[in-house]
């Protein structure tokens, strides 16, 4: 696919780093200058909520089942993001997967370092299940908020509590190493720096851990027993490989999972609005989370 809905989104994504030496306010700033991009709908249904502890947002569209639940987890490299700012995709994710969406306003690093952002996402769905009424939940993350995602299932099986119904990455990152092939290779194709941003974000969410932690770099922890997994990855971003390898050895671990490539997408396509594919994929990956709410 080619066209200025697809140029548009890889000028937004451009315009996360388009100023040197970006302190990490100036980043958030710009990351939420992208968000901005993404109104909600008038008929959207939105309610500040704190979800054991945590500030959140309920989203859902019209109509949507009050019973499933879908935990969204947002990206910007654990330092950057907002709940707020990913109501719009929310709205979309609600009507898609026929549940309402509680999107989680985690603590950020540097200031709040792991475990921090992955304590506030289990303490989310530990809320979210305990809702009355609510019989399934799932979780939705891309990026960062992808492998936080991945971070939770490894967590909630640990412990051996309730495993989500299912749940999808979105781009996700989930090695910090940071030395998968497609980092170098694809990286001009990619509008991000990949490299850089997982150094530098990487290190502030870290504070000092192995960059090969098995739950905060999932991808080098233990894979088995997690609930059904869908992960989208696009062809253009420096990321591909973590989500390749992710599914690899999900699947090597005796685990369900399903892998879209979107030929020619960018880093986190599905949450730009104007661009077709995105909501394409979400409607897909609705679809998964639909067929396994109901086969639970």
């Amino acid at each position: 696919m080619t066209g200025p809905e697809l140029q548009r989104a890889r000028d937004l994504l451009s315009h996360l780093v388009s100023e040197s030496e970006a302190t990490m306010d100036d980043f958030r700033r710009l990351y939420e200058e992208v968000l901005e991009n993404f109104e909600l709908p008038a008929d959207a249904e939105s309610e500040q909520v704190v979800a054991g502890g945590v500030p959140s947002y309920w989203v859902s569209a019209p109509g949507a089942a009050r019973d499933q639940v879908v935990l969204l987890v947002h990206g910007g490299g654990w330092c950057m993001g907002s709940a707020k700012g990913y109501r719009e995709w929310a709205y979309r994710i609600s009507r898609a997967a026929d549940a309402r969406v509680l999107v989680v306003d985690y603590r950020l690093a540097p200031e709040h370092p792991f475990p921090a952002p992955l304590d506030d996402v289990l303490s989310a769905y530990r809320w979210a299940r305990a809702q009355p009424g609510v019989r399934k939940v799932a979780l939705v993350g891309d990026s960062a908020g992808g492998g936080l995602v991945v971070s939770a299932l490894v967590s909630l099986r640990d412990v051996a509590e309730t495993a989500p119904t299912a749940a999808v990455t979105c781009s996700a990152l989930v090695d910090l190493v940071g030395d998968a092939p497609s980092i170098a290779e694809r990286a001009h194709r990619d509008p991000l720096p990949i490299s850089p941003l997982v150094e530098s974000m990487g290190a502030a969410y870290l504070a000092g851990e192995d960059r090969r932690h098995p739950v905060a770099s999932p991808l080098h922890g233990d894979l088995h027993d997690l609930p059904p997994l869908r992960v989208l990855v696009g062809t253009e971003e420096g990321l591909h490989d973590d989500s390749i390898r992710l599914a690899a050895k999900v699947r090597a671990a005796g685990g369900e999972v399903e892998v879209e490539i979107g030929e020619e997408m960018v880093h986190i396509w599905p949450i730009f609005t104007f661009l077709p594919e995105a909501q394409a994929s979400t409607d897909r990956f609705g679809e998964f989370l639909r067929e396994r709410f109901s086969a639970a």
